[in-house]
């Protein structure tokens, strides 16, 4: 009798294990099954329009289920686009709470610094930021984002705390919202003088308003050489922007070989209107109306456009009395016509504008407000 006890020893064992082994899984079943209800009662809750009740039951989930946090964040994301910040504010805090790997735990914070800047909250999203600043894999869009705070915030000054980061990066518009910003902070302490921007164009070759500001100071303080020298480089590596240059370059006392090839260039090659119309009162002052009058209407065949037409009509109005007459009113429909229409326009999102702006009040891109070329551009 003893002996068949023994030999029933290892199948009571076994059934023990089977059994609990069954009482497991089970368990895990019926857990399973209750994420699967919460889960399926928080989409039914979102799908009636009650997102208040839908949130506090999917993030129950949360506490019980972690491995659904891409779904998590696409919800959150959902919301944001929607404009309901408090909600994506809600879920991206019980996301950031959870004990998670830690890229991922990074990605979490800087949405939810986002969603912080989004509903004003600047304080709280600065906070997160400045953290992920040190991550080689969210440097370059953690700082572009503390920019926007700085932007929202005229805490220019702050920007500068952040140069060794930026210079870090290998990002083209961080460098120039770093130059313009702290071109912004000198001029709002009134501290702005030639070797403070001389070495901001140094340090920020690419960006255009150093040395847009420098040439400025310089013609102001009647240092026309440095002027010249700022100026003739932005030329000639941003012919796009000649519409405001050349008129500082007029300023500069150019000899008339050198301006007559400056402006050459700028007509033949890159065929900006500004450069023809100086061209065609050049030419009138150095040659004849006759020569500066063929010149346009060769230009204007080549490249329509409505601002070259008025300088035609103005020269054609100098050389006779009669014609000054009949033109009179055309010149006044062409000259009305020109006061509506935009100057400058982003590159970056489209807007358009009659003001210069260094910071693109649609997109908030610095440097990307341009003047306009074309039909009835400059």
């Amino acid at each position: 009798m003893l002996e068949l006890l023994f030999l029933l020893l290892p199948v009571a064992a076994a059934y023990g294990w089977f059994m609990g082994r069954n009482s497991v899984k089970h368990k895990e079943l019926k857990g399973r099954a209750s994420i699967t209800r919460n889960l399926s009662s928080g989409l039914n809750f979102l799908l009636t329009d009650q997102e208040d009740k839908a949130i506090e039951q999917l993030l129950e989930l949360l506490d019980i289920e972690a491995a659904t946090i891409e779904t998590y964040l696409a919800l959150a994301n959902l919301f944001r686009r929607k404009g309901d910040w408090d909600k994506a504010i809600r879920i991206h805090e019980k996301l950031h709470q959870l004990k998670l790997p830690k890229p991922q735990a990074q990605q979490i914070q800087f949405e939810l610094a986002k969603d912080y800047f989004s509903a004003g909250l600047y304080d709280r999203a600065e906070k997160l930021l400045v953290d992920l600043v040190k991550s080689p894999a969210l440097a370059e869009i953690a700082l572009k984002q503390l920019f926007s705070i700085f932007i929202a915030t005229h805490e220019w000054q702050k920007a500068s705390q952040y140069s060794a980061a930026v210079d870090n990066t290998t990002s083209k518009s961080l460098r120039i919202a770093q130059a313009n910003m702290q071109i912004e902070a000198l001029k709002s302490q009134s501290q702005l003088d030639t070797k403070q921007v001389l070495q901001l164009t140094e340090h920020y070759p690419t960006a255009i308003r150093p040395k847009y500001e420098l040439a400025q100071l310089a013609l102001s303080l009647h240092d026309i050489s440095l002027a010249k020298s700022a100026l003739l480089y932005l030329v000639e590596h941003k012919p796009q922007w000649s519409a405001d240059l050349l008129p500082l370059l007029q300023q500069c006392e150019l000899a008339d070989e050198e301006w007559y090839q400056l402006l050459s260039k700028l007509a033949n090659k890159h065929h900006n209107i500004t450069a023809v119309v100086l061209l065609a009162s050049w030419l009138t002052e150095h040659g004849s109306a006759t020569a500066a009058e063929q010149f346009l209407l060769d230009k204007l065949k080549q490249q329509p456009s409505i601002r070259l037409f008025q300088q035609l009509l103005q020269i054609r109005q100098q050389q006779s009395a009669p014609a000054a007459e009949v033109l009179s009113s055309v010149k006044e429909l062409v000259n009305a016509y020109l006061d509506k229409k935009s100057l400058y326009s982003c590159r970056n999102c489209g807007f358009k504008t009659r003001k210069q702006y260094w910071l693109c009040p649609s997109c908030q891109q610095w440097e990307m407000v341009e003047p306009i070329s074309g039909i009835d551009g400059r």
